[in-house]
């Protein structure tokens, strides 16, 4: 079917008035401005905010999506009001982005109106998690403590990750609480971690330090802002998408500081995390099993719906697991990531077709077990050689292979997003409007 202009569309739809069409502009900077808060990237938002508006009388919404600011025109008839509005307090909560489009869902049907659909925006902006804050502790201290096992780590270390992970979790809960800067959080956060990672170290407690340390941290990772930046700049959001690129750039900077600091406190050598002494990853079915851990203890953290949670505890046993038959079988990891990142969209989009939510509900918790977090952990510990070391030869060829472990964690990651958004690439392909 042929693209249509708003003026074509008018035709079909009775004029609102003033007031009514700033009723409208109102509501739909309101989902997107959620959106934007909880977790989810700019064409999703872009989409919502047209379709709620239209859906509820507009003849067409124009929508400009950046980093903290969502501008929206809105045009019935001869009428058109313009509005800003800045969206601060960024975070992950999916059920958050869940709940909105299935609002969206309710409106395109008549089944809520203006009104309904203001109390339902209420209703949504009060969701806090689901899950009671000593559980997300302990299932996030899991979580990592299941990555140290897919590092190779040794049960020693297993046990100190959990403890070290789950420390550093409650001082991010009650940092954020505090309403403290975020960037200050993660820092704080990675210091607490690294003690009690260091502490195992300093009374040699694991023949696997480096999984400890790297493990301990990684409920920091940056993924949500890194992937929705690769999918931002494959679909043509450059503003928005380098900037989250950045920003999660920053967090990694951040976590490596706070690890920094824990490490020299504690009098540790960076050195005693280079190698990783002893166990190998574990075999195929094991490894299943704990990447599925590890994707439920992300699920949790980022408040999925009660109902998906085993979808995304399977997607992260699909996606770690599938790549790791592939590189056993030959395959660069690169290659793997992306073959295995793109099974995960595409379960994903089954299931979110099939249980009305959205995709990323699923591929973020299902995708999180594959992001690179030995590599990025070698990238900070590298970062912290260059900066010790004497200029010369040592400190170019440092940074050299710092530059290597840079580029191979860019294309993972890049690996996963386009993976995760092969489905909307490849099935879901829209026209333009003009």
């Amino acid at each position: 079917m042929e693209s249509q202009s708003y003026r074509d569309i008018s035709t079909a739809k009775a004029t609102l008035d003033r007031e009514a069409l700033r009723d409208v502009i109102d509501l739909a900077l309101w989902a997107g401005q959620l959106l934007l808060q909880h977790g989810a990237e700019s064409e999703q938002i872009e989409q919502t905010i047209h379709r709620l508006g239209t859906a509820l009388g507009c003849d067409w919404m124009d929508i400009l999506v950046s980093p903290n600011v969502i501008a929206v025109t809105t045009i019935s008839g001869e009428e058109f009001r313009t509005k800003i509005r800045r969206v601060v307090g960024l975070r992950v909560n999916l059920t958050i982005v869940s709940a909105i489009n299935r609002l969206t869902r309710r409106v395109q049907s008549g089944e809520l109106n203006r009104f309904d659909t203001r109390r339902e925006l209420m209703r949504i902006s009060s969701i806090h998690s689901h899950y009671n804050r000593w559980l997300v502790v302990a299932w996030v201290g899991l979580a990592c403590a299941a990555f140290a096992r897919l590092f190779g780590a040794d049960w020693s270390a297993f046990t100190a990750t959990f403890l070290a992970a789950s420390a550093g979790m409650v001082v991010r809960q009650e940092l954020t609480r505090l309403h403290y800067n975020p960037f200050l959080v993660v820092i704080a956060t990675a210091f607490a971690a690294g003690l009690f990672a260091s502490a195992a170290v300093r009374l040699d407690t694991t023949a696997t330090p480096r999984a400890v340390l790297a493990a301990s941290v990684l409920l920091l990772v940056p993924g949500v802002p890194l992937i929705n930046s690769a999918e931002d700049l494959i679909k043509g959001h450059m503003v928005t998408g380098i900037v989250r690129g950045i920003t999660g750039l920053l967090y990694s900077f951040a976590i490596a500081l706070g690890l920094l600091l824990a490490i020299q406190l504690m009098g540790v050598p960076i050195t005693a995390f280079q190698v990783a002494r002893g166990l190998a990853p574990p075999a195929p079915l094991e490894d299943a099993m704990w990447s599925a851990i590890a994707a439920t203890g992300f699920a949790l953290l980022f408040n999925v719906p009660v109902r998906t949670v085993v979808g995304c505890a399977f997607l992260g046993a699909i996606g770690h697991g599938s790549r790791t038959l592939l590189v056993s079988g030959g395959m660069g990891l690169e290659a793997a990531t992306l073959v295995s990142a793109t099974l995960v969209g595409f379960i994903g989009a089954a299931f979110a077709r099939y249980w009305n939510t959205p995709s990323s509900v699923y591929t973020f918790s299902g995708a999180i077990p594959m992001v690179p977090g030995v590599l990025a952990f070698q990238a900070m510990i590298g970062l912290l050689r260059v900066a010790a070391a004497e200029p010369g030869v040592a400190s170019a060829a440092a940074f050299s292979d710092v530059g290597i472990v840079v580029i191979k964690t860019a294309l993972i990651l890049g690996a996963i997003a386009v993976g995760i958004a092969a489905p909307s690439l490849l099935v879901v392909r829209h026209k333009p409007v003009v």
